[in-house]
């Protein structure tokens, strides 16, 4: 069964159990109420009857019908049960008669009513008026039993055959509106459902077009027509985020493999033919092309180590999967500079850290923040091969000539005295694999910068690169600022 024939099947059992809860209810206060007013008729005839004890007798007479009909019908009753008196009996011969009437009206028509002993003790003058419903010829009636005299008690009943037929009517309408309002509800929850579940059928079919296409590039279009804050929109916002992520994260793996397939293919031959050659020509070359050789395989390992270390880490920032929280600046940029220095000792002294009297907090991811910083500074170790490198940290500026602050931004950038880059080259620096010409004959792959650039991306900064005067690189991240700091 779908969602929506569940859903109107709901609406449509809660409609009907409420208007028979409903109806139940109308018909015991229906019930309840026309006793109630055959109670108070029996009440007032037997009044009257106590007034004038011969119409005890007389009231069930022959144009009454034999159960008395809407007027009732009586029986007199004494200590041992009910009395029968014969027809034609003088007025005063009934018990407490007032004398001086006239005669009998004609025959008594006598209805046998059920005596309990409650009725005798009303009849001996130890209980008062009892009222029950009883049943006589399969016909329901309602009885009272009130004193009469000293040593006598009348019984009044009245049929209950017309609160009966009004029950059953009610009974009947509340049968057919309980019928006609489940299907009415069934049909407007049919349609109400139709229109709200909408936007989750295409959700659905969304889903399933990417299950059986592979279209991760594809997007839950069911924003139309809702609010955009309720949980069907809050799943398809949530779906697409998904989507997204698969799609990125897909599209990293690709780009790995066709990197990884086209940049590791020459140094991986090249690594190769040196161990097939050390391999079979160990023993006839020279103590000095031997160590020569080996070291030329201990180097191209560990560049394709870092290749392939870059490519992962690139692979990592491109598909989102960093956990951003507030990043100390100042304090990371002690421990990159540290540790730069620690790996180059012979370029302690050249490496200096200059920073602002109002560091900064980024939102971020540390551990990319270090990785981009610490390929900032390799970046100048390795084509400076002397002189200052200056690791900075200050406002966002318009330039690299220091000019106009940029409000709201944080600036880190990595100056050397190096040679500098053509500045045909410039806007290729932040390519993956690309290397300036003056460059390529120094050990490398080309993804230093590349990674800088993917996480200034990834948090929503920019990065830049520019020749300085009077030469050297400068390369700069710019990043949002999170929360300014007073300092420590």
């Amino acid at each position: 069964m779908s969602l929506r024939a569940r859903i109107a099947s709901l609406v449509a059992v809660t409609v009907a159990a409420i208007l028979l809860l409903v109806g139940a209810g109308l018909q015991a206060i229906t019930a309840s109420t026309l006793v109630g007013a055959v109670d108070a008729d029996l009440r007032a005839i037997a009044q009257n009857l106590e007034r004038d004890a011969q119409g005890a007798l007389l009231h069930a007479g022959p144009a009454r019908g034999r159960l008395g009909g809407a007027a009732g019908v009586a029986q007199l009753i004494g200590e041992q049960g009910a009395v029968r008196l014969p027809p034609g009996l003088p007025p005063g011969s009934a018990p407490g008669a007032a004398h001086g009437r006239g005669g009998m009206r004609g025959p008594v028509q006598t209805v046998d009513l059920p005596v309990d002993e409650g009725d005798l003790a009303v009849a001996r003058g130890e209980a008062e008026a009892s009222l029950r419903t009883v049943e006589v010829d399969d016909v329901r009636l309602r009885v009272l039993t009130a004193p009469l005299g000293e040593q006598f008690a009348v019984q009044v009943a009245r049929p209950l055959d017309e609160v009966d037929a009004v029950i059953a009517a009610l009974r009947v309408r509340t049968a057919l509106l309980t019928v006609t309002g489940a299907l009415l509800a069934a049909a407007i929850a049919w349609l109400v459902a139709g229109r709200s579940i909408r936007p989750v059928r295409e959700l659905t079919e969304a889903v399933e077009r990417v299950r059986d296409g592979r279209d991760l590039a594809r997007r839950a279009d069911v924003r139309a027509g809702i609010d955009g804050h309720d949980e069907v929109a809050r799943l398809a916002a949530a779906f697409d985020a998904m989507l997204v992520r698969l799609d990125a994260s897909r599209v990293a793996q690709e780009q790995l493999a066709a990197d990884a397939s086209h940049e590791l293919r020459t140094p991986l031959t090249s690594l190769r033919t040196n161990v097939e050659v050390l391999a079979r020509d160990a023993e006839r070359l020279a103590p000095d092309d031997r160590r020569r050789l080996t070291e030329d395989v201990i180097g191209q390992l560990e560049e394709l180590s870092a290749m392939v270390d870059g490519l992962v880490m690139l692979t990592r920032v491109d598909t989102g999967d960093a956990v951003h929280r507030s990043v100390d600046l100042d304090q990371l940029l002690r421990g990159v500079v540290d540790a730069a220095r620690r790996r180059h000792p012979q370029r302690t002294q050249d490496l200096t850290l200059e920073m602002g009297d109002d560091p900064a907090a980024v939102l971020g991811d540390e551990r990319e923040l270090t990785l981009a910083v610490s390929a900032m500074i390799e970046n100048a170790v390795k084509y400076a091969q002397d002189g200052p490198i200056t690791v900075r940290l200050g406002p966002g500026e318009e330039g690299l000539g220091h000019a106009r602050r940029r409000e709201g931004q944080v600036r880190i950038s990595v100056g050397d005295v190096g040679p500098g880059v053509s500045p045909d080259h410039l806007p290729q620096l932040f390519a993956r694999f690309y290397r300036a010409p003056e460059a390529r004959a120094k050990p490398g792959a080309g993804l230093g910068l590349a990674l800088v650039e993917r996480v200034a991306r990834a948090h929503g900064g920019t990065v830049s690169a520019a020749n300085v005067a009077p030469h050297g690189l400068e390369v700069a991240l710019e990043l949002p600022v999170v929360r300014p700091t007073s300092g420590p």
